[in-house]
């Protein structure tokens, strides 16, 4: 009961923080800079990276960047060695660079901006690497006690949708009262795979996930961490900076891009055909967040050593790119003033140039007395509120339907596709109604794995109204339940409303049969899609056909491996001229992967298409021809048809990647 009482003071505290909240000007240099994996500058070399790291201060900005956040690519090789198995050599060069940046604020910018050195010197607040990438974070010592909160989280996308050659590490923080996140990125290459690094970004994005920025507290300002978004997106201010690779598009000629990038006078023209600009604008990437113009000559790809573009025979001829952005996104966008965003030809050690970028941003910062005050005026509500009366509520479904009978029921649910329906909880008593689920009796949890309900508990004030969404989802885990008829989807989640009374939600659903979930030997024996078999529930071995995939391939007798007959469902019996030898699911994936992509590079290896892959699979189950697709998404799909049958088999997990990998 405390915890919900205190969880809403604490949101009704964020939706009032304008009254005791003020703002104060930041200024935060960000920077982006591929070193191809060139060795870390000395600290004695400090000084060469002072003008990547502070834009020049005159006129009214005289003051020393209050936040800087550098990122890296490319710290090192990226060989197969470094991206599986060396780190010791990441872990050496992050600290060089680190050292060699934090020598250049302390010595050369802090110092020269005040009389006493210590008051502006610099602290690291995060370093986050993986494999070639590294992302410092820096504020000035005159700020460290209002800096809280700091997580920090990487993510590969690389080789497999998961090695470390690609991807992005990011450090979020709670700068006063409003939360960064800064994300340093480095994305798929090549003038030709927009759609790699458009993939890229998304899996970034969702992979990151911060954990509660206080592991003891659960309520207060993370809450906003639990709003289903993202977390990188769940920041006042996001900053998006790395070697994104996005290149001029190939409706110019490396010719006439040399031409324009080189002449330095028409920069706007080349701008109409980037790449990442074009994405922008039709909403595929970075939605949502800005950019400053690039007045910048495109930083790649150089001659190490010159400020020229690399044009020597011996080399391959690479159109000119802005491969190196800063992009930023504020929940007030007019809480960010871009002040500078240029490149810094100067520094020659790669064939990228670094780029930065100059901010001021408004932060909030908490007034204490007025904040105490508001707090007084909430606290005397909600005990007028609980000292009224008892809590009453009403449960009403999405179609206006009074919920009281508490059944709710979902048609067709389909493999790996979530079915979500909204109740309304309305609190139609004169006090503070707060609820929670909870198990039933000898259970662990409120409901089974392919339901969930949001939020699980929460808190009403009167005559208000708070949304529940209950969410059913069958995954791999539910199917084989379902096929074995070891699982239905039925279930009663209790909802019991403190010093009140309970409520039951009935949920049902009906499953649309699915060959993932479906053994290979039930595939092979049901002539008709697997949407249009009936299943009953038998008892089956479900060794036969596991035999023939996996005994020859590893050596393993399949039926050593069952130690105890699984349940089965068999599609109703038919002739024996119905049976099939090969699973005619497995057979027009592997005959599409033949006819089609054979001759595709990496397949197997680089990841196929999310909507491709959800499609595939439907016209797989309904007997449809397949919509038009690439061999990577066929390939990707292939192994949970094979992984399967292992599963009804009873291999233990760690034996049935084994035995995959080793087929």
């Amino acid at each position: 009961m405390d915890i919900i009482r205190q969880d809403w003071i604490d949101q009704q505290l964020l939706l009032r923080q304008a009254a005791y909240t003020e703002l104060r000007t930041t200024r935060v240099v960000t920077g982006t800079w591929n070193v191809n994996a060139k060795k870390p500058m000395t600290s004695s070399e400090a000084s060469k990276i002072v003008q990547w790291l502070e834009p020049p201060t005159d006129g009214p900005r005289t003051e020393p960047p209050d936040v800087v956040a550098m990122g890296f690519q490319e710290i090192v090789d990226l060989n197969a060695v470094n991206v599986v198995v060396n780190s010791a050599l990441t872990v050496q060069r992050s600290s060089a660079w680190e050292e060699a940046v934090l020598t250049a604020l302390n010595r050369h910018i802090g110092p020269r901006q005040a009389a006493s050195e210590e008051t502006l010197q610099y602290r690291v607040v995060l370093e986050k690497h993986l494999v070639g990438i590294l992302l410092l974070v820096f504020v000035r010592t005159d700020h460290w006690d209002h800096v809280k909160e700091v997580k920090g989280a990487t993510a590969g996308v690389g080789i497999m949708g998961m090695m470390g050659n690609k991807g992005g590490a990011a450090v979020r923080l709670k700068f006063y009262s409003s939360t960064l996140c800064f994300v340093c990125a480095h994305l798929a290459a090549h003038r030709e795979n927009v759609s790699g690094r458009n993939a890229d970004y998304l899996n970034i994005l969702n992979k990151i996930q911060f954990e509660n920025a206080d592991e003891t507290a659960t309520t207060g300002q993370d809450m906003r961490f639990w709003s289903g978004e993202p977390s990188i997106l769940n920041h006042d201010f996001v900053f998006w900076i790395g070697d994104l690779n996005y290149r001029i598009q190939d409706t110019l000629t490396t010719e006439e891009v040399f031409h324009l990038a080189e002449g330095g006078r028409s920069l706007n023209e080349l701008a109409q055909h980037d790449q990442l600009i074009s994405e922008r604008q039709r909403g595929n990437v970075l939605k949502g967040f800005e950019e400053g113009p690039l007045n910048f000559r495109p930083t790649y790809k150089f001659q190490a050593g010159t400020s020229g573009y690399e044009k020597r025979p011996e080399k391959k001829l690479r159109a000119p790119a802005w491969c190196d952005r800063v992009l930023w996104k504020a929940k007030n966008p007019g809480d960010v003033k871009l002040c500078g965003y240029t490149s810094i030809p100067a520094l020659d050690l790669s064939d990228h140039k670094p780029v930065q970028a100059d901010f001021d941003i408004q932060v909030e910062y908490q007034v204490e007395g007025k904040k105490t005050e508001v707090i007084r005026e909430i606290m005397m509500q909600l005990d007028k509120w609980e000292n009224e009366n008892m809590p009453k509520v009403k449960l009403v479904q999405a179609d206006g339907s009074t919920a009281s009978s508490g059944v709710f029921s979902f048609a067709q649910l389909k493999f790996g596709v979530e079915q979500s329906k909204k109740v309304i909880i309305e609190n139609t008593g004169l006090v503070v109604a707060h609820f929670r689920f909870i198990p039933k009796l000898e259970d662990v949890t409120v409901c089974k794995p392919w339901l969930s309900v949001s939020p699980m508990f929460g808190m009403i004030p009167p005559r208000d109204t708070m949304e529940l969404r209950i969410t059913a989802h069958v995954d791999e885990t539910v199917a084989h339940g379902l096929t074995s008829g070891e699982e239905t989807l039925d279930d009663t989640m209790i909802l019991r409303v403190e010093n009140g009374r309970d409520y039951f939600l009935v949920v049902s659903g009906q499953y649309a049969n699915s060959c993932f979930g479906s053994s290979l030997e039930q595939l092979v024996s049901s002539p008709e899609p697997i949407r249009q078999a009936k299943f009953t529930a038998t008892r089956s071995p479900a060794a036969s056909v596991f035999s023939v995939w996996v005994g020859g391939a590893t050596g393993v007798d399949a039926n050593a491996l069952i130690s105890t007959p699984q349940p089965t469902a068999q599609p109703n019996p038919t002739t024996p001229s119905d049976s099939q030898k090969v699973p005619k699911e497995l057979w027009r994936m592997v005959n599409d992967i033949y006819e089609n992509y054979m001759q595709e590079k990496n397949l197997f290896v680089e990841a196929g298409n999310k909507v491709e892959i959800a499609q595939l699979r439907e016209a797989l189950d309904t007997g449809t021809a397949f919509p038009p697709h690439s061999g990577y998404s066929t390939a990707e799909l292939l192994p949970g048809i094979l992984a399967q049958d292992l599963y009804f088999a009873g291999i233990p997990p760690d034996i049935r990647f084994n035995t995959l990998d080793r087929a």
